[in-house]
């Protein structure tokens, strides 16, 4: 039995580590780079006058400077205000790929432009 409870608590303190550093490296701002329907595989380009930005900070997220959320992640996913969720598909220190439901699944691509906030 105390192995047992020795390996849950090691899993859950790997997975918090993991969730730390995902959240650490999702700090800063995103620009969409495109947006790809994924049932009919049609990419929305921003056009380029209009760009879309997403700000993470620590305890906020801004979607285009006057849309705001709560966020935490969860496993693999970003949950918003605990009501929406997107998955992360990939995420690098310049690179964020999600999916989310929006009349079909979206998958988003964001390349980061700043550490900052």
């Amino acid at each position: 039995m105390k192995k047992l409870i020795f390996i849950l608590l090691a899993f859950a303190i790997s997975c918090c580590k993991q969730n730390l550093k995902k959240k650490e490296t999702l700090i800063g701002t995103w620009e969409v780079v495109y947006a790809t329907e994924i049932e009919t595989g049609e990419n929305n380009w921003p056009e380029d006058d209009q760009k879309h930005v997403v700000v993470f900070k620590p305890d906020s997220v801004y979607v285009d400077s006057h849309i705001e959320y709560a966020w935490s992640i969860e496993g693999d996913s970003i949950v918003l205000d605990k009501y929406n969720a997107v998955y992360i598909k990939k995420l690098t220190n310049n690179e964020l790929i999600v999916i989310y439901e929006f009349f079909g699944e979206i998958e988003l691509k964001l390349k980061k432009t700043s550490n900052n906030y």
